[in-house]
């Protein structure tokens, strides 16, 4: 008797789903930040010091601002590391892959604000960006090893 897949979603909807979430995080990052935040249109700006939102979120005031910037980076960029290594043939990617591929999309993003004018192009947004790719690998290396063990779905 042949074992019968249970695939969670088929290629074709992963596929489709990946490709809206990439939309998704274009626009939030490009057009939707940009109308909800108040910038001078066209005003390119460029802060290369690393950690700078870590550090002010515990030495100014506004600590909740900051803490939301830092977070919304590392979510924007979890489901990048949780689907990519289904886009693969052998459904895994390796640790360095996600981290080159994470960093590369954020540092595209945050070239794509500069040239446009929209956003500030900031390192730490590649760095937090980053950690969420990483962070959405490690959770579906952990998803779909303990579905797995427990008889789940087969990740191939």
């Amino acid at each position: 008797m042949r074992a019968i897949r249970n695939p969670i979603l088929t290629s074709k909807a992963r596929n489709i789903i990946f490709a809206l979430y990439i939309l998704f995080v274009l626009i939030i990052t490009l057009v939707v930040r940009e109308t909800l935040i108040l910038r001078i249109p066209d005003h390119r700006s460029v802060i290369l010091t690393p950690f700078r939102e870590w550090a002010c979120m515990f030495s100014e005031h506004n600590h909740l601002f900051w803490f939301g910037q830092i977070t919304l980076n590392i979510l924007l960029f979890i489901p990048l590391g949780f689907f990519l290594p289904f886009q693969t043939p052998k459904k895994r990617i390796s640790f360095i892959r996600i981290l080159l591929v994470a960093f590369l999309f954020s540092v595209s993003i945050e070239m794509l604000q500069y040239i446009t004018g929209r956003g500030i192009t900031e390192v730490d947004d590649v760095i937090n960006n980053t950690f969420g790719g990483v962070l959405g690998w490690c959770g579906q290396r952990w998803i779909c090893g303990w579905m797995k063990s427990r008889g789940g779905v087969d990740k191939e």
